[in-house]
């Protein structure tokens, strides 16, 4: 809802649940309600010819179908993260928008914020020199709930659907600008972790190799205590972003800390936008031009494949 109420661009037409009771209270909660629609299913709300684009923000498994869904009704869509719980998944509901001619954009809300594109342009402008490394985390540190999602093999729970998509995607991210290729994958990945007593993913690390030797170290939890922070190091300096994610978010100012070889750190703030907002203003923007700009399906397709292999390898070594 705060992403509507954010956007300079959509305006809140209709919303859907599978509880109409539940969309009734989510439509409520909008700033003009009575212009709202509850629809108590979501066939419903691909039927009104209202509705432009459709955000979906249900729970992983039910992702793929609703994309292809949407796309056959003629919505564009702004589809939470991770975009599907298999690569496979992915390019599949990748193609069903593309064949549709409606936009696909994964809602990985930081890689539409001006702190990623300050962080870009640094990299491009040479201030780090070459990018030869980044170490990246998204994690935090909860409780073990068996009825939580997020340990619910039934859910696609595990860290690294729920948040390690973050750090995989902003390392591909780095080195797609480095290789001119956002759909670039690893080479080589090894990685390993621990499984929760539901058999899901709860901390995992992984260390990858690019085409042309550029490698990250990616680390993910949802039960391990980290910065979440990001660094990309280079031959001339490198770059720490304490807070790649969410941008502006509380007290925070968006920044990275520039550090070159034989100068003194410095900062390069940027303005914050608002974080749901921008999505939203970056999927219109992409129906405008018919291509999305910040995030394209491919590159969600890699990333992932990019996350069945990090599955795997903690599959086979937990």
């Amino acid at each position: 809802m705060a992403g509507i109420q954010w956007s300079r661009t959509g305006t809140l037409a209709a919303v859907a649940s599978s509880d109409p009771a539940r969309a009734r209270a989510l439509a409520a909660e909008a700033d003009d309600p009575e212009n709202v629609t509850a629809y108590g299913d979501y066939a419903a709300l691909l039927a009104d010819p209202g509705v432009d684009a459709v955000y979906i923000a249900t729970r992983h498994p039910q992702h793929a179908r609703l994309i292809t869904a949407c796309a056959q009704a003629g919505k564009h869509v702004l589809c939470e993260k991770p975009l599907t719980v298999t690569g496979a998944e992915a390019a599949s509901a990748a193609a069903a928008a593309a064949g549709a001619g409606v936009v696909l954009v994964e809602a990985m809300m930081y890689r539409f914020q001006p702190q990623t594109e300050r962080i870009r342009a640094a990299i491009a402008e040479g201030l780090i020199g070459t990018v030869l490394h980044v170490d990246v985390s998204c994690a935090f540190a909860t409780g073990f709930d068996p009825a939580d999602r997020l340990f619910d093999p039934s859910a696609a729970g595990g860290a690294i659907l729920d948040v390690g998509c973050y750090a995989m995607s902003f390392a591909r991210m780095v080195a797609g600008w480095s290789l001119g290729d956002d759909a670039v994958e690893p080479a080589g990945l090894t990685g390993g972790g621990h499984l929760s007593p539901t058999g899901v993913d709860d901390w995992a690390v992984a260390s990858l190799v690019f085409p042309g030797g550029l490698t990250a170290s990616v680390r993910t939890g949802t039960r391990l205590a980290d910065s979440s922070a990001a660094c990309i190091y280079g031959s001339a300096g490198h770059l720490r972003i304490p807070n790649p994610w969410t941008p502006g978010k509380g007290d925070t100012v968006p920044r990275a800390e520039l550090s070159r070889v034989g100068e003194e750190t410095r900062l390069l703030p940027c303005e914050p936008a608002p974080l749901f907002g921008a999505e939203i203003d970056a999927l219109w923007a992409a129906r405008d031009r018919g291509a999305a700009g910040a995030m394209s399906p491919a590159d969600s397709v890699a990333t992932m494949r990019s996350l069945d292999r990090w599955r795997r390898a903690v599959a086979e070594t937990a």
